[in-house]
């Protein structure tokens, strides 16, 4: 399973379920469990978090396994209250990391913008939620090894996550020294505390659990199932490369997220081939820079699996989807792609993610008018750390 699986499900707020009822979920909406109507992923859903930040949340995740997702929003709550332009003295970006562990861990300096959007990367929210996952992991096997080196006195009374937080806000020497830290660092700890505490769902079963819920229990949105195709139909034709194929089955394992990509199409096409973003300022941005490097395939409206899908709209940013199913009639109404924000009308969502045929992206949302054609699947983003897709 790729880790874009794993974002997507916790993105979009799903609680591992029993073998069976997941059976029975995948049995009506393909690959698209996020339509279940469950408690958020590792948060609970009355948390305040809010939805864009859930995402950050699962990214920095799946950089670092061993942080809860209730920790890890607790920490982003009292480093910068989920602005990611945030700059205290505490260091910059989602999760306060100082310029000396962001350069130490990103490789590049803290006003760096590799991906050339005009946004230090420090505060672009996907890519900082992203290393700052990996710098935290190393912090945590720091703090561990001097606990146990030094067998501090204070070992017994702070838990693993507990120094964690205490180093990440006031240095590692803060340990050594606990509790006799600055007033300010007892309260960021007990805040973080009480908040990952009140935030983990309390019907999250326990390791010890035997529940043997029926399938019957699960709910499934009905509106979220009709907006998602027939996600369980597409299939990649044989001969497809090995990085195209994963890059369909990433975009698929997206379908049905209900938040988090709003105007984010470019991003979202990367995303599926391992990127945190495009690297490109818009989609409009791209479909230039593929059509002067002789990627682009101007009207051409018989797009491969696979390909970059452009559009000119009312916005200078353009859209542009992923292509998961082709037709060798080239019949729009065959040609299947995955794009962000067509349906929010009918789904109430807030940047969703769907599957859609050409001829429904092109009844309303994006003009046949519009249509720029399409181009090879090239990024100039920045790679998701880890990622089994980014390979």
């Amino acid at each position: 399973m790729s880790k874009i699986l794993g974002i997507a499900a916790a993105a979009a707020g799903i609680l591992a379920v029993p073998f069976i009822a997941l059976l029975t979920l995948l049995g009506l909406a393909g690959n698209a469990i996020a339509c279940a109507q469950l408690p958020a992923a590792g948060i609970a859903p009355t948390a305040p978090v809010p939805a864009p930040a859930r995402l950050w949340i699962a990214l920095t995740h799946a950089s670092c396994g061993e942080l809860p997702e209730p920790w890890i929003a607790a920490v982003m709550s009292a480093d910068s209250a989920f602005v990611p332009t945030a700059h205290t003295a505490s260091g910059r970006g989602l999760l306060a990391l100082s310029d000396e562990d962001w350069q130490r861990t990103y490789g590049a300096r803290w006003d760096a913008d590799l991906n050339k959007n005009h946004v230090p990367d420090v505060f672009d929210p996907e890519i900082h939620a992203t290393v700052a996952g990996t710098q935290l992991c190393h912090l945590l096997d720091t703090t561990r090894q001097l606990r146990t080196a030094r067998a501090q006195a204070s070992a017994p009374a702070l838990a693993s996550l507990e120094a964690l937080a205490l180093a990440h806000h006031a240095g590692v020497s803060a340990l050594a020294s606990y509790p006799d830290v600055p007033s300010a660092a007892l309260t960021y700890l007990s805040k973080v505390t009480a908040d990952a505490t009140a935030w983990t769902p309390t019907s999250a079963a326990s390791p010890t659990s035997t529940s043997t819920t029926e399938p019957s229990a699960v709910a499934v949105d009905a509106g979220c199932v009709a907006s998602l195709g027939s996600v369980g139909t597409v299939v990649v034709p044989p001969g497809t490369s090995t990085d195209v194929a994963t890059a369909v089955r990433n975009s698929l394992d997206l379908v049905g997220t209900r938040s988090g990509w709003n105007n984010k199409c470019d991003r979202l096409a990367c995303r599926a081939y391992g990127f945190a973003n495009s690297g490109y300022e818009s989609a409009s941005v791209h479909w230039s820079v593929m059509a002067a490097t002789g990627h682009a395939h101007p009207g051409d409206r018989c797009p491969p699996v696979g390909a970059f899908v452009f559009w000119a709209t009312r916005s200078p940013d353009g859209h542009v989807a992923l292509v998961v199913a082709s037709d060798t009639t080239c019949s729009p109404d065959r040609i299947k792609l995955v794009s962000n924000d067509v349906l929010n009308n009918r789904t109430g969502f807030d940047g969703g993610v769907y599957l859609v045929t050409l001829t429904e992206i092109e009844s309303g949302f994006v003009t046949r008018t519009g249509y720029r054609g399409w181009s090879d699947p090239v990024c100039a983003g920045v790679r998701l750390t880890g990622n089994a897709s980014a390979g």
